[in-house]
């Protein structure tokens, strides 16, 4: 536990709140190597379970993860060899393709070792609380999209 002598409930300095987010970031990360898979692996996996059917597509996961294409093709091909997901040919485009979860691959994401270790404490959580929660996750999630979309002299990439 992260539990400060003297602190209590008391994270309030942006330094403890970083340190307390960059210590849920590595438990989420840690907790991730399981069932034969790595993060990336199973971020995927959960792309695929929640991205209505248009946006099951490689680009679409590249651009939902902010990084390349390149490693999301072999973390996708990974889990189309290992049977997690299926692919076929996008109605759409000639050469696209869409991913959805085989049978396995579902059964797997019952497994989901973040879902199995977030969920309680969520749950335990007044409906405001969780409320506030998300609001202020997605205010950190956008401020940290928005800088990642800089270039290395702080000019904005587009």
């Amino acid at each position: 536990m992260s539990e400060r002598p003297g602190h209590g409930d008391a994270w309030s300095t942006d330094e403890d709140l970083v340190t307390l987010l960059d210590q849920v970031s590595r438990l989420v990360y840690g907790i991730s190597f399981t069932e034969g898979l790595f993060p990336a692996q199973w971020v995927a996996l959960r792309y695929f379970h929640d991205a209505p059917e248009p946006a099951r597509t490689l680009t679409a996961l590249a651009r939902f993860q902010r990084i390349h294409l390149a490693p999301v093709s072999r973390t996708v091909s990974t889990l189309v060899d290992k049977g997690f997901l299926a692919r076929r040919p996008h109605p759409g485009f000639k050469r696209g393709w869409l991913f959805d979860l085989t049978d396995e691959g579902r059964a797997l994401l019952h497994r989901d070792p973040l879902r199995q270790s977030l969920t309680p404490p969520l749950a335990a959580m007044a409906e405001d609380e969780r409320a506030m929660l998300g609001r202020l996750m997605r205010r950190i999630i956008t401020h940290m999209q928005a800088g990642a979309a800089t270039a290395e002299d702080g000019a904005p990439v587009g």
